[in-house]
């Protein structure tokens, strides 16, 4: 349900009719709510900027085709929520605005009106830009609230059910505990060789007879996990960069590794912990387990009351005032 709530929380305010826009292409039209060309275009600017802040570079191709892809059906299904969301009179006042501002900076740690508008600002979005989209989030909510079923919770029994089923999705990987030292390579060219030898004197004491690897990464790594003795925690084969990945699951728990050269830097490793791939205990994913059953049953609901109201509406698609893609 969040990432369908991410998505509604970007969605534009309806437009009405008015003369500038009457000179502008309509894209879309639902009832009497439409899309312009404009709209159109900044809604998918604002997706793709998001995509390119948010997403792994290896995956952004791919995300922003999909979003080309589905952008016209979404806002589609936007329009169509706005619409009934009239039908059965529902509106957001001001003061749930406000309250959901202030859930927002809660969330976010946000202590000052002042940070708030700083973090708006670095977003690229405006104050009125971001209760606009608050606004259509918190409408969208109040709609399935009162038009999509209630979903039971799963009985223990049931998710036991679950869990015996389709226990393999939950598998974890291979892992292994780790602590690091990390030397940045300097921007200097100069320097490169002096930090080098840096990284190799301090892979020399951590592996001294007796060395304390985490009270020597707090006084000589250059990243922030220096203040935790370099405790990077727990990640799976295939998180880390190709060579340290091979060093790592190639090594016994207890190894001193490096250091290792990457663009960034020396990276000196401790394994502290190998953990095998193995299947997790079904009170350790229990909650996991009703959650996906929940979003799965909201997705199906979801998926037909769009149908049912898209099927019930108006719809008018401009397919030659569609930008291209």
């Amino acid at each position: 349900m969040k990432k369908l709530f991410i998505l509604t929380i970007l969605s534009l305010t309806a437009a009405s009719l008015s003369a500038a826009q009457l000179v502008e292409a309509i894209v879309v039209r639902v009832g009497d709510r439409i899309i312009t060309r404009s709209q159109y275009d900044k809604r998918l600017r604002d997706g793709m900027n998001e995509i390119e802040q948010t997403v792994a570079p290896a995956q952004q191709a791919a995300k922003r085709e999909e979003m080309r892809k589905s952008l016209l059906n979404d806002l589609i299904s936007e329009l169509l929520i706005k619409d009934r969301a009239d039908r059965l009179g529902i509106s957001v006042s001001p003061d749930e605005v406000k309250e959901g501002i202030a859930r927002l900076k809660q969330q976010y740690n946000i202590s000052t009106d002042s940070a708030f508008e700083e973090s708006l600002k670095k977003s690229g979005m405006t104050r009125a830009d971001m209760e606009a989209r608050l606004r259509d989030t918190l409408l969208t909510n109040k709609v399935f609230g009162r038009e999509l079923r209630n979903r039971d919770e799963m009985t223990d029994k049931e998710l036991r059910e679950r869990y015996d089923r389709e226990k393999e999705r939950y598998r974890l990987p291979e892992r292994a505990r780790l602590r690091e030292i990390i030397v940045i390579r300097p921007d200097d060219s100069s320097a490169v060789d002096k930090a080098r030898l840096h990284a190799d004197e301090i892979a020399a004491q951590v592996r001294a007879p007796g060395a304390d690897f985490a009270k020597i990464a707090t006084t000589t790594s250059e990243v922030s996990t220096k203040e935790k003795g370099g405790d990077l925690g727990e990640v799976a084969r295939g998180e880390l960069l190709p060579d340290l990945d091979k060093a790592v699951f190639g090594s016994a728990a207890g190894a001193v590794l490096g250091p290792i050269a990457t663009k960034s830097g020396w990276h000196i490793l401790k394994v502290e912990q190998r953990l095998p791939s193995e299947l997790p205990a079904f009170e350790s994913v229990k909650d996991r387990l009703r959650h996906d059953a929940s979003e799965e049953t909201f997705q199906r609901d979801y998926k037909a009351y769009i149908d049912r109201l898209r099927a019930e509406a108006f719809i008018q698609i401009n397919e030659k005032n569609v930008p291209a893609s």
